[in-house]
């Protein structure tokens, strides 16, 4: 069986699944355009694509020109949707940035999909409301070198510094952030947010407290600074940013619009059960308007809270060793292609 990865972007947490299925790659576009132009773009690709026996399409951007493929071209093939990306989070909930034309366009293209697989429940959640088709979910891998090294950081939990990486897209919500932290710095003026990743606007250092770091090689050597790590996603899939924090040991923060709120979920309840906290509920998953009140209800807890957090989210990055992942990927995919 012969397998092709189309890639849109080429995630680092996802090299462990092409891998592991011996997939060889190509990409999902040649250029990065937009409008008509990405139509006539779209057509070349559909025409361009290799034969395989099967596709694995990462996230939304590969389903177009192999829609095309298919329907225009009567091209053959099992197509699995690595459904990694905000692509139906946004056909559901229809976010702001996301056109008219982009949304009609990535209904039609979802018909393609034979079988998917989600990189968390929260996204397959949403993708069972535009297409019906069996959908496994295995979450993503922390790339390898992150793993090993971030293992073995210590990070400052007595610090005021709070950190969040990523990219400046809309999904991220890093402008959230930064809005929630101003009001969190009014009931602890001691804080600090320091912003990892490129192209974040140095405007953002006018909030005080706020700092712009830009891109950064070894993430280890700010996550050891920190006491905590927000993520305030306005539809995140699955963060591998959050993972590589927790790996760090770092206790972590996030939107209910971000996927890895399930293991914050499970984290927070089993400190509630060892300190007995009584309060129902989550504190450190907010709406996007109430991430401040994460922020603050973090900064409220003791020593030994916080390095028992820690511990624990160190325990639960373990599940996302390469290998691990890689293996359940084979296994979730093979019996996908049977079907």
């Amino acid at each position: 069986m012969k397998v092709l990865f189309v890639y849109a972007g080429m995630h680092p947490a996802h090299e462990p699944f092409v891998e592991a299925v011996k997939a060889d790659v190509y990409p999902a576009y040649h250029k990065d355009v937009n409008g008509f132009v990405k139509f006539v773009e779209g057509l070349k690709m559909a025409r361009e694509y290799p034969d395989y026996d099967v596709y694995i399409l990462e996230g939304g951007m590969p389903m177009f020109p192999m829609y095309l493929r298919k329907k225009l071209f009567r091209k053959n093939g099992f197509v699995v949707g690595l459904l990694a990306d905000e692509t139906f989070i946004n056909l559901v909930e229809r976010q702001p940035h996301y056109s008219t034309a982009e949304t009609l366009i990535h209904r039609i293209s979802a018909k393609v999909l034979d079988a998917a697989i989600a990189v968390s429940p929260f996204v397959k959640e949403y993708a069972e409301k535009i297409i019906d088709v069996p959908i496994e979910v295995v979450r993503p891998a922390i790339p390898k070198d992150s793993y090993e090294k971030l293992g073995k950081v210590k990070p400052n939990l007595e610090s005021n510094v709070i950190v969040s990486v990523g990219q400046p897209r809309f999904s991220i919500g890093m402008d959230v952030l930064v809005e929630q932290f101003r009001i969190a710095k009014k009931q602890i003026p001691e804080l600090e947010l320091w912003i990892v990743g490129k192209g974040h606007p140095k405007e953002y250092e006018r909030v005080e407290g706020v700092k712009v770091l830009g891109y950064v090689e070894d993430l280890s050597e700010v996550f050891e600074e920190a006491s905590l790590f927000v993520h305030a996603g306005r539809c995140s899939a699955y963060p591998v940013a959050t993972l590589e924090a927790m790996r760090a040991g770092l206790p972590v923060v996030v939107s209910t619009m971000t996927g890895t709120k399930e293991i914050v979920e499970r984290v927070e309840e089993q400190v509630k059960r060892e300190f007995g906290l009584n309060y129902d509920g989550n504190k450190f998953i907010q709406p996007l308007n109430r991430i401040f009140e994460g922020i603050v209800e973090y900064f409220k807890l003791d020593s030994e809270v916080r390095r028992i957090m820690s511990e624990l989210y160190k325990k639960e990055s373990e599940e996302f060793e390469p290998g691990k992942r890689g293996r359940e990927f084979k296994e979730k995919f093979e019996e996908l292609v049977k079907i």
